[in-house]
């Protein structure tokens, strides 16, 4: 849905045809034919879907195109960057990496043409897995057989891992290094979520929030020898299918440095989310908890040491991203009762 404060179409297509057209100097009779608000749209970036034409000395040109946004109104992250977190990490890993993104096109951090920072990119077509309602409950994963999706669901593990595998240091994610919050590894990563925890509560109480950050303080893992490219929003609703194949990887702005378990753990809290957390069980041929992490620990080449630990941190984050949303809509109920603190609750009291 639609995030609040998101801009109109209108307002797009009327700054956006003349600011397409300085970037292609060459081009002629730059048009924006339509812009689109997708049905289903994140709650901290703002997306478009715009049909683009020009010409210029190769001939004419139609041209699919996605515009994202940052959000005026629904900021969930304490440092949140979307040009250097989305565009910058998608061109570099479109241009170093397997790992398949959408073509980047261009980036602007001037807010005097849309009012806020956005970035435009190619547009690529397949099936996303809806987190609303849940892909566990309808649309095109549930219309498969059981085997098919066994394979659409071991390709997704999969694609996650190839980010996993990049050599950031070599293509170039030294930006990714927070040094405000310490040396890289879990010295960086403990305190990014410290500062992260208190800014999203004010310091104000919250039943969850003082459950589990005190325990994911007291057990914290030693584990600076592994320092990947971490996806962050790692999940099947962040990837584009053709078929069982996985053709795009995307939503970027939750991007680190760290121990890749991490997004290992967000992504089976994730699937507990969509299953437990919506009272319904795990879909028949899709991969269970520990096969998840037998593909993950198969493609990596080493055990997952700390999967129970990043599993409880990805439910202490996505209670903070809860707490940030109700605040942002104005029910402040929803902050503390909802499916993301009950989950994370009992797995904190179960450790």
């Amino acid at each position: 849905m639609p995030v609040a404060g998101q801009l109109e179409p209108g307002e797009v297509k009327s700054a956006l045809e003349p600011w397409i057209a300085k970037q292609l100097p060459d081009a002629r009779d730059v048009r924006i034919i339509d812009v689109v608000i997708p049905q289903s749209t994140g709650f901290s970036n703002e997306t478009f879907l715009v049909d683009a034409a020009w010409s210029d000395d190769d001939g004419d040109h139609d041209v699919e195109l996605v515009l994202r946004s940052q959000s005026a109104s629904n900021v969930l992250f304490p440092e949140a960057d979307l040009i250097t977190h989305q565009f910058r990490t998608m061109k570099l890993l479109g241009e170093h990496s397997d790992v398949p993104v959408a073509n980047m096109r261009w980036a602007e951090r001037d807010p005097s043409v849309l009012g806020r920072p956005f970035f435009v990119m190619d547009r690529l077509h397949g099936h996303v897995a809806g987190d609303s309602p849940p892909y566990t409950i309808e649309g095109f994963v549930m219309e498969m057989d059981p085997a098919t999706r066994r394979r659409w669901h071991t390709n997704a593990v999969e694609a996650m891992t190839r980010v996993h595998a990049v050599d950031w240091r070599s293509v170039g994610f030294d930006y990714l290094d927070q040094r405000h919050h310490g040396a890289l590894g879990p010295e960086q990563r403990h305190n990014y979520f410290d500062h992260y925890s208190r800014w999203t509560t004010r310091g104000e109480p919250h039943p969850v929030v003082d459950l589990a950050w005190p325990w994911l303080d007291a057990n914290w893992p030693d584990d600076g020898e592994f320092v990947e490219l971490c996806w962050g929003d790692a999940r099947p609703a962040n990837e584009m299918f053709q078929g069982t194949n996985v053709v795009g990887v995307f939503d970027w702005e939750m991007v680190s440095l760290g121990n890749s378990e991490s997004d290992l753990g967000w992504w089976i809290f994730l699937q507990r989310f969509h299953t437990d957390g919506n009272g319904v069980p795990l879909p028949e041929g899709m991969l269970d908890r520990d096969e998840i992490i037998a593909v993950w620990e198969g493609r990596r080449g080493r055990q997952a040491r700390h999967v129970d630990f990043y599993e409880r941190l990805g439910g202490f984050q996505f209670t903070l991203v809860m707490i940030k949303l109700a605040e942002s809509m104005g029910i402040p109920d929803m902050a503390v009762h909802n499916p993301v603190a009950r989950l994370t609750q009992e797995l904190i009291e179960a450790s």
